[in-house]
C-alpha cells in the first residue's frame, strides 16, 4: 500500500498523542489512590491510638499511657512516622482524649504536571470519651 507524502507519520502522531493521554490519566488515577490509601492508613491508626488510650484503665498513669500510644502508633506507621504529627491535647483527668492529627499528603507526579499538589492530606482531630466502670 502506497501513501501520499500528506499521510506520512499520522498513525505515529496519533499514537504517541493516545499513550501521552492514557500515561497521564495512570499516573493521576495512582497519585489519588495512593494519596486515599495513605489517608486512611493515618485515620485508622490515629483513630486506634485515642481509642487505646481512652479505653485504658484509669488507674495507670494517664502520660505513660499516651506515650506508650504514641509509640506504638509511630511502630505501625513505619517510614511514614516521621511526617505524620500525633500531639494530645487533653489534660489527665479529662473525661475525654482529644488527639490531634497532621500528615501531608501524597505527590508522586512533578508539581508542574499535578494541580493539585498532594492527594489525601489529613489534619483532623479525634475527640472521645473515656470509659469508666
Amino acid at each position: 500500500m502506497t501513501r501520499s507524502r500528506a499521510q506520512t507519520g499520522s498513525g505515529l502522531l496519533s499514537t504517541l498523542f493516545g499513550v501521552s493521554a492514557t500515561l497521564v490519566m495512570l499516573g493521576l488515577a495512582v497519585n489519588v489512590a495512593l494519596g486515599l490509601w495513605s489517608r486512611s492508613t493515618v485515620d485508622a491508626i490515629a483513630y486506634d491510638t485515642a481509642r487505646y488510650v481512652a479505653t485504658a484503665d484509669p488507674d495507670l498513669d494517664d502520660s505513660t499511657v499516651k506515650a506508650e500510644a504514641l509509640e506504638r502508633a509511630n511502630r505501625l506507621l513505619g517510614s511514614r512516622a516521621a511526617e505524620v504529627s500525633m500531639k494530645f491535647t487533653s489534660r489527665p483527668g479529662d473525661d475525654q482524649v482529644e488527639l490531634r492529627v497532621e500528615s501531608p499528603g501524597v505527590a508522586l507526579m512533578p508539581r508542574m504536571i499535578s494541580a493539585a499538589p498532594m492527594v489525601g492530606g489529613l489534619d483532623r482531630r479525634i475527640v472521645m470519651y473515656r470509659e469508666r466502670s
